[in-house]
């Protein structure tokens, strides 16, 4: 006789393109769908990932917050839940994480679990005094690396019990096959993200605007609400002409396969799936020191590390890759080699499926 299947509900703030989405595709897309019965919801709005989810027979439920406290949007999850008597609700963002846990604890669901993806510096009192309190009613808060299970417990007051790492990971065989070249001319730079203040695009614009006898394009892939105040920064630099803003591409494959050096000066940053893409496709990487970055990339190894928000540092950490091609490439050969094992998509599911089966055990 079959064993019934264990519904899990991820409920996410929505499903636009960002690392936490990313992972929460390839996690639905690579568990054991024999064991597991998925489904998702959103909690403000739908999103480009929609239709990919919906695509991959995951049944996605979009749900729309109106106002600051959102109580018609619980009450409307709360009925949901009831409804699909979930065993397990698994909670992502912070809108996820808020409406969607306190919803699942109104409906008695049996396990609730947080993934934490960031250390957002940003973060207000009252977002952190939300997040203590709800922990107390979380099985499990899974950190995406060993900073963000720091930040959780140092900044949000998270009883160190309740958190457990599970480090992101990547579906590997799409970087893995892109074979390193020389640079081109002139060489490509890109940068994959949301265009908002996090992932410091005006830093990099007047790193750049340092660099402007040296040869290069630069390629920015995401949307978000900086476009426009960015796209006049980069004209008042005059650097319009070398800068493509390519907007949102669900093809970063391909994208990479196309450029020479990744670069992403985030000002926080969890994990940062974006780098152990590029890293898994060998480009050679100048990333911030901050959040888990430096767990992927080991400075002047796997790639270049600079100061978040200083655009001195940022230009010499570019123009070190850009005018020593060689080492350059030999740090991306070395990157690849670190994350295709420690990052690897397969190695997360399974330790998010031991974790499903030890707390419903």
């Amino acid at each position: 006789m079959l064993k019934d299947k264990i519904k899990i509900i991820h409920i996410i703030t929505s499903l636009n393109v960002g690392g936490a989405e990313k992972l929460l595709f390839d996690l639905t897309q690579n568990i054991d769908r024999e064991k597991y019965e998925l489904k998702v919801a959103t909690v403000v709005k739908g999103g480009i990932l929609v239709s990919e989810f919906e695509k991959a027979g995951i049944e996605v439920k979009i749900f729309k917050k109106k106002g600051k406290l959102g109580l018609g949007v619980i009450w409307k999850i709360f009925r949901y839940l009831r409804r699909e008597k979930p065993q397990i609700v698994h909670t992502h963002l912070f809108g996820g994480d808020t409406w969607g846990r306190i919803a699942a604890i109104l409906a008695r669901v049996p396990i609730i679990i947080s993934t934490e993806h960031n250390t957002n510096i940003d973060e207000g009192i009252s977002k952190r005094i939300v997040k203590k309190f709800l922990s107390f009613f979380t099985a499990k808060i899974i950190a995406v690396s060993e900073a963000v299970k720091k930040y959780s417990i140092q900044k949000d007051h998270i009883s160190g019990k309740k958190m457990e790492v599970i480090l992101n990971g990547v579906q590997m065989n799409k970087f893995l096959s892109i074979s390193q070249k020389e640079f081109g001319d002139p060489p490509i730079i890109g940068i994959v993200g949301r265009l908002e203040e996090q992932k410091g695009h005006k830093y990099l614009f007047e790193a750049l605007n340092l660099l402007k006898v040296i040869p290069w394009t630069l390629w920015i892939v995401g949307e978000g609400s900086k476009k426009a105040e960015l796209e006049r920064l980069a004209k008042n630099l005059d650097l319009r002409e070398r800068i493509m803003f390519l907007g949102a591409r669900d093809n970063i494959s391909e994208i990479l396969d196309k450029i020479d050096i990744f670069v992403l000066p985030s000002l926080w940053e969890g994990l940062g799936i974006a780098v152990i893409e590029a890293a898994a496709a060998g480009k050679p990487i100048v990333a911030s020191r901050v959040g888990g970055i430096p767990e992927i990339i080991e400075n002047e190894r796997t790639g270049v590390l600079v100061e978040s928000k200083n655009v001195k540092s940022l230009a010499d950490g570019l123009e070190r890759v850009l005018l020593g091609e060689g080492e350059a490439l030999l740090m991306g050969r070395s990157a690849r080699d670190y994350v295709k094992e420690k990052f690897d998509i397969k190695r997360m599911v399974k330790e998010y499926e031991k974790l499903y089966e030890r707390l419903l055990n």
